[in-house]
């Protein structure tokens, strides 16, 4: 199998080629969890891999619970499935709580006083659902009410302990305000799923979403050990298959690769940053940068999102919103061609469509 073959391949699997997911539940689904670390753009990965999808649509899937957003698989937000939350979180949140411990210490956040905060928490999501849930502020002013000392760090923490041990999940937002639900709520029923099942379910879910992968890639992705990575695909059998790509080895699910339109013109994607076709491959990135752009991103590069022009790395782009316009400030990794620059201006116009609001790029 060759790079660019991988590359289509993860691209399918995530319903940005071929057939679209129908909705924001089967995207997140179909990827198992979906990385939502900047909400806004997190909404449009989605909108991408669904057939006519709105922001005002996967607002309403968050608000509803049909969607949540939470700490599961690291510490960074992610967006998943009630039917997942409780599965995932049983297999994956003992390591990030280990990942966790040393900043616990260093704020005064011993076992103790975790489990005294937990309860709290979950007190003051009990007593204001269902008339609103609470934002981090009014749980913040809860625990200096139970003589907690509140720092944003101490805050962040608290609740980011809470969600790992399942007794947070996100709530319906007020405006642009994040708040927090009971996962009891939100989330209602017992882990179906453990131990080795578990973690073989968990591992051809990746497959199934984001394959073909590296055992590094997986692991880093799900807070996972290389031991317990190879344990899952150990437990998919025959299932899997083992492909050796550019000297890297890769495990997939096969299936057929759709062939590749002819005669469309460039096939333009403007990715958020933490993207799952990107921001997922830690270990095998480079199979979208054949022409080593990567080690030419700007110096700023945590604040960019990713452009990709037929399947390669292309450059990155910057958000902002002003007046309700979104701002997009366009960084070519390489200088385009005419047809590429009509096809990167037609993608910004679908990602207005999505958000309803009107998008400015500007180059340079």
């Amino acid at each position: 199998m060759l790079a660019a073959e991988v590359v289509r391949h993860r691209l399918e699997t995530q319903h940005l080629r071929g057939p679209r997911a129908s909705g924001p539940v089967q995207a997140v689904a179909d990827l198992l969890a979906v990385q939502g670390q900047e909400l806004p753009v997190a909404r449009w990965s989605l909108g991408q891999r669904c057939a006519g999808a709105s922001d005002d649509e996967v607002r309403r899937a968050l608000d509803d619970g049909a969607l949540l957003r939470t700490h599961a698989l690291r510490t960074t937000w992610h967006l998943l499935t009630p039917d997942d939350l409780r599965w995932v979180l049983a297999l994956t949140s003992p390591r990030v709580q280990r990942q966790c411990a040393a900043r616990y210490r260093e704020l005064g956040l011993d076992d103790e006083t975790l489990a005294r905060t937990d309860a709290l928490v979950a007190r003051v999501v009990e007593r204001l659902t269902p008339a609103a849930h609470p934002t981090r502020a009014e749980l913040a002013a809860a625990l200096a009410a139970e003589g907690f000392e509140v720092t944003n760090d101490r805050v962040s923490f608290v609740v980011m302990h809470a969600e790992l041990e399942g007794v947070l999940v996100s709530g319906r937002a007020r405006g642009t305000v994040h708040t927090y639900a009971s996962a009891d709520e939100r989330a209602p029923g017992e882990v179906e799923l453990s131990g080795d099942d578990a973690l073989t379910e968990l591992v051809r879910r990746f497959l199934v979403g984001h394959g073909p992968a590296a055992v590094r890639d997986v692991a880093w992705w799900a807070s996972l050990t290389l031991t317990q990575v190879r344990r899952g695909l150990a437990g998919l059998g025959d299932a899997v298959e083992r492909v050796e790509v550019d000297e890297q080895e890769l495990w997939w699910l096969p299936r057929d690769l759709r062939a590749p339109s002819s005669g469309a013109g460039p096939r333009v994607d403007v990715l958020q940053a933490y993207d799952e076709a990107f921001g997922a491959f830690t270990a095998t990135r480079a199979l979208v940068d054949p022409a080593g752009l990567l080690a030419r991103r700007p110096t700023d590069y945590a604040s960019l999102h990713v452009l990709l022009i037929d399947e390669q790395l292309a450059g990155w782009w910057q958000r902002r919103v002003e007046r309700s316009v979104i701002e997009v400030r366009l960084h070519p990794a390489r200088e385009l061609t005419d047809a590429e620059h009509h096809a990167v201006l037609a993608a910004f116009q679908d990602y207005a469509q999505f958000a309803g609001q009107e998008v400015h790029v500007t180059v340079g």
